[in-house]
């Protein structure tokens, strides 16, 4: 018996914008006009909620002094009731065998693996294909919101609650270097 192979040609990748570089207020969108995530912040939080409905919490991410900052997940039932969990336990800091050093999240479509490319470049792959990104974040702080802050292949479309909300984090952990080292070298 002979097997037909049926090749399909993927839709072509999605670039997602940052309308302010600055997370204090900004909304991530596909395409002009039409918001997909609003982002605010203040000392003690970044809420990311959702743009077309801005009573839906995608995620709040609490900052903390003495304590690691920790995650919520208000609309998710899958981590007990709105669990808080460290950011640490849910954007896990891990190694590839080569020893490269990545982030792992685990979601219901299993674990995702960011690597970093360079000091503002990210791709996220599937554990089980290092070799093919689903997705290409920029976490430059300048970066201006006529270029993509991420660019999500079609296979990764059903993990973008959990891109955005990594993309933040990551975006979050850079500026917080920056300023520290700014600090450290004096700058401000």
């Amino acid at each position: 018996m002979d097997s037909e192979v049926t090749l399909v040609n993927l839709p072509p990748p999605t670039s997602y914008f940052l309308s302010s570089t600055d997370l204090k207020d900004t909304v991530v969108y596909a395409q002009p006009g039409v918001p997909l995530y609003r982002i605010t912040s203040d000392t003690k939080h970044i809420k990311i909620y959702d743009g077309t409905n801005t009573d839906r919490v995608t995620a709040i991410l609490h900052r903390r002094d003495l304590l690691s900052d920790t995650i919520s997940f208000p609309q998710r039932h899958n981590n007990g009731s709105m669990g808080t969990m460290s950011i640490q336990r849910w954007l896990k800091r891990s190694k590839l065998p080569d020893g490269t050093p990545t982030f792992t999240v685990d979601t219901e479509y299993g674990p995702y693996v960011w690597k970093s490319v360079s000091r503002y470049r990210q791709k996220v792959f599937a554990d089980y294909d290092l070799e093919n990104p689903v997705a290409s974040c920029y976490l430059h702080l300048s970066h201006p919101p006529t270029k993509p802050a991420f660019i999500l292949q079609s296979v990764g479309e059903p993990l973008r609650d959990d891109i955005v909300v990594a993309y933040i984090i990551q975006r979050h952990r850079v500026i917080m270097e920056n300023k520290a080292l700014d600090l450290f070298v004096g700058l401000n």
